[in-house]
């Protein structure tokens, strides 16, 4: 294979990846309710939930291979590819629930692949630099904590789909930024090897990293998969490539008026498919057997 393909392969092994471990922790997180649930200590509760810990094995699973593609490719290429996650997700749920997907649902998979599909071709995304200029981001970090914590106040008074969305929309661009600072710490790592432990993209990794984490687990808490996943499977992208074309310096081939239309168009489509997939009836599920949600007090308690 080509080492141009690489970057796909292993971004579609994390779209994978990713979607199933959203789906298993969406699973084993929805309905948990009541005191001792909010904040940090979701996560003690969680930790008890043989479900949940393998949907975070295999959520890491595929962020290694998301990695490792990032260390190989541009994020123009391996971000799109990530929408595709809610169409593994949607068929987990077809499969634990032995239910096929309405024809709707497939017009919305292929429009999502189709889309990301018809955006890499014509894209062909070149040039880009491993480490951007480190002044942007205080002002990118900055805005992002003031939109987040608008979003987490807010949303305490939301229905529990709404905050679910809000939630994952602020998880989503958390997690797009975490994306930029994997590519910026390994493109250090790659040229100073252990001397990167003295720079701040590493530590900075984790704590927006652990930050998204935690808010898309409240999000999968309170609402269903399919008011959750949609918002933070189009927003990673969608951050993780707005920042690999300014602050990466990353190019697209859009240099005419009908190549920058097909582009457009191929974005709307794979947004529209993501949106459409997430409200398919087979992300729908009631509360977990012996632990009816809440969703007053589960909003409440987070």
């Amino acid at each position: 294979m080509p080492s141009a393909g690489w970057p796909v392969l292993l971004a579609a092994g994390a779209a994978c990846a990713i979607g199933t471990g959203a789906a298993l922790q969406q699973q084993a997180a929805h309905g948990v309710a009541g005191a001792g649930s909010g904040g940090l200590r979701l996560i003690a509760v969680l930790l008890r939930r043989p479900v949940w810990l393998l949907g975070v094995l295999v959520m890491v699973t595929g962020y290694g291979l998301q990695a490792a593609a990032l260390d190989v490719g541009r994020l123009a290429v391996v971000e799109p590819i990530l929408a595709t996650s809610l169409v593994v997700a949607l068929l987990i749920a077809a499969l634990r629930r032995r239910s096929w997907p309405r024809g709707a649902d497939w017009v919305a998979m292929v429009l999502a692949a189709g889309g990301v599909a018809v955006f890499l071709v014509v894209a062909a995304p070149t040039g880009g630099r491993s480490q951007p200029q480190a002044v942007w981001w205080a002002p990118l970090l900055i805005g992002l904590a003031a939109v987040a914590a608008g979003v987490l106040w807010r949303s305490r008074r939301w229905s529990a789909a709404r905050a679910a969305m809000g939630l994952a929309a602020v998880a989503g661009t958390t997690i797009g930024c975490s994306d930029a600072l994997v590519k910026t710490t390994i493109g250090a790592a790659s040229v100073s090897h252990l001397a990167v432990l003295a720079t701040f993209p590493p530590y900075l990794l984790v704590v927006v990293g652990a930050a998204g984490f935690l808010v898309q687990q409240h999000a999968y808490r309170i609402g269903e998969l399919r008011a959750a996943l949609p918002a933070s499977s189009v927003l990673e992208p969608v951050t993780g490539t707005v920042l690999g074309l300014t602050l990466f310096g990353e190019r697209i081939a859009a240099r005419d008026l009908g190549s920058g239309l097909v582009l457009a168009i191929a974005a709307a489509a794979t947004i529209a498919g993501v949106w459409l997939l997430g409200r398919a009836p087979l992300l729908e599920r009631g509360a977990p057997d012996g632990a009816p949600a809440d969703r007053e007090t589960a909003l409440r308690d987070g």
